[in-house]
């Protein structure tokens, strides 16, 4: 899973890096004693002064945002502001946040910017040529932003799987949590008669190949919110304790499912004391199913990444003298197929070639079924010294 945070009314630069700092490291930060997992953050540009974001920073504040799009810690890009609605703004944004190494390939719609791509929950004119905020020519056509949300939102927590309402269902609030179940049960059965907008209800899917307005081919993701009000309660720091709960983490270890969780970190108690107990406990919790490896905590683009990769995988496996040998046929390398997986009989005599070349494995001890696999090891992300 990964919690994919709109950094939407975040304080101050010093909240948003000491949260980053907090998810991300062990250390003693503004927050508390930081979780130790694995969270990215999003950035955009022009916004009022008393929000963080690029503009509203100092020249410190931009070279560290650098640096953690550079370790892919800041992995999406959250429109390009409510202050930015020309292409000449758009033009200058865009090469100044993709001028390094490694690149924000992940968008994130952000309220009614009208830089948005979608046109319809999201009020967007990103997609629609000839007007003055349209940019996908730029920014999606290319490959360069691959991946797009727009506003789409499910009650589910495990995507990829069977759907589960159980973890929505709460006796405290029963009118209340069966109103989201029917709602999320309506959307469902609506995108089986064929309904437009809630066509990624249907399938239960995180990710599907769709078109931008202008047919712009992208990669649309769905992102959750198990909250039992409804995919806009408690989706920001001051309520995430609602939703990070053994009942909801538990539903998706037992669905064996993935989540894009839908949250606004920025969205604190004070600049001074960002988060509550509540919701530092809340955290406390997911690093415990992280650490025990119940769950893998990763940023939004890695899971992403991960997803595509499955979606379009090719392989063929050949035995010969009692080897066997698995051979991947990828357009993408690197991070991208890192936590694949294969069961097979014997580790030991497998060999695994991805687009010709020998590459190395982990062994993994055998699973609950007994059997035993072979996985592209998984590496964390190193947090830069900010």
């Amino acid at each position: 899973m990964t919690i994919c945070s709109d950094l939407d009314e975040t304080p101050n630069s010093e909240v948003y890096f000491e949260t980053i700092k907090y998810l991300n490291t062990s250390e003693d930060t503004l927050l508390g004693k930081g979780v130790g997992l694995e969270i990215g953050n999003t950035i955009y540009f022009d916004m009022p002064k008393d929000q963080f974001s690029y503009t509203n920073t100092d020249d410190l504040g931009r070279r560290k945002i650098h640096q953690l799009i550079e370790s892919g810690h800041i992995d999406c890009l959250h429109s390009f502001g409510d202050f930015v609605s020309n292409r000449q703004q758009i033009e200058h944004y865009w090469h100044t946040i993709q001028r390094g190494q490694r690149q924000i390939e992940v968008w994130v719609d952000h309220g009614q910017a009208i830089t948005n791509f979608d046109a319809d929950i999201m009020k967007g004119e990103g997609a629609i040529q000839g007007r003055d905020a349209y940019h996908s020519d730029l920014t999606v056509k290319n490959g360069a932003l691959a991946f797009i949300w727009k506003g789409r939102v499910t009650s589910i927590v495990a995507q990829n799987s069977k759907r589960s309402y159980a973890s929505i269902f709460n006796r405290q609030a029963i009118k209340a949590s069966s109103k989201t179940i029917l709602l999320e049960f309506i959307k469902g059965w609506l995108a089986r008669l064929g309904n437009v907008k809630y066509a990624m209800h249907k399938n239960n899917k995180v990710i599907r190949h769709a078109t931008l307005l202008d047919n712009t081919p992208i990669i649309e993701f769905m992102r959750c919110n198990p909250s039992w009000g409804g995919v806009s309660k408690f989706d920001s720091a001051r309520g995430i304790h609602n939703v990070l709960t053994s009942k909801v983490l538990n539903t998706l270890v037992q669905k064996e499912g993935c989540s894009v969780f839908y949250s606004h970190l920025g969205k604190v108690f004070s600049a001074e004391e960002p988060f509550s107990k509540s919701t530092k406990q809340a955290f406390e919790l997911l690093a415990e199913y992280f650490q025990r490896q119940d769950i893998l905590v990763t940023t939004t683009r890695r899971l992403l990444g991960y997803l595509r990769i499955l979606d379009k995988l090719q392989f063929t496996v050949k035995v010969k003298n009692d080897k066997t040998f698995i051979y991947v046929i990828s357009d993408f390398c690197g991070e991208d197929l890192q936590g694949l997986t294969w069961y097979v009989d014997d580790p030991k005599n497998t060999y695994l070639y991805i687009n010709g070349i020998n590459t190395a494995f982990h062994i993994n001890p055998a699973d609950e079924s007994g059997q035993l696999s072979i996985s592209i090891l998984w590496e964390a992300l190193k947090l830069p010294i900010l």
